[in-house]
């Protein structure tokens, strides 16, 4: 395993393999990430972006246990939900079209990251019947939930859509103009 390096920003998809010791003959720097894939993916094995030198290993099996979320295209890797370390360097961070975002970072729920050609159709799904979660709504619609909280949040602020508070929060209600 390599020495500890700085933290980054982006991580490096190395390819597709069928065990452990594959994925780790792999990892040569802080960030890259191998797919353990046997028939289906089974999990991720990567270098901690945070530069500690850690092996992670992130279970995409839900018979294996609780479960992340892969999604790759054109954009790059996307895991979700975030990775929360409670061991080791305690690092959380998420893992969004191939770059790193560190929960310490508020603003990026701010930014206007995605395209808002999404926010007709997040609009357009919800109704005033009820609140939905982001991640329901990402899953219906085929798309990153990381992308539909930033969606549903800039929708919030134009006066759209309201989002639920408290233990709701994250959950995402169309206004219906009077």
């Amino acid at each position: 395993m390599n020495k500890p390096h700085r933290r980054v920003d982006i991580v490096r998809f190395r390819g597709k393999v069928e065990n452990n010791a594959a994925a780790r003959n792999l990892l040569r720097d802080t960030g890259d990430l191998v797919l353990i894939e046997r028939g289906r993916p089974r999990s991720i094995v990567m270098l901690c972006p945070c530069g500690c030198g850690d092996e992670l290993v992130v279970n995409l099996d839900a018979r294996a246990g609780p479960a992340w979320y892969l999604y790759q295209n054109k954009k790059g890797t996307t895991l979700y939900p975030s990775v929360w370390r409670e061991s080791g360097c305690g690092s959380h961070f998420i893992i969004w079209s191939s770059r790193v975002y560190w929960c310490d970072y508020e603003s990026l729920w701010d930014a206007d990251v995605i395209e808002s050609s999404l926010d007709d159709t997040v609009s357009s799904f919800l109704d005033a019947k009820g609140f939905l979660h982001y991640k329901d709504i990402a899953v219906q619609l085929g798309e990153i939930p990381w992308d539909i909280l930033i969606v549903c949040r800039r929708l919030v602020k134009r006066g759209a859509l309201r989002e639920g508070v408290g233990k709701h929060k994250g959950y995402f209600q169309k206004l219906i103009n009077r």
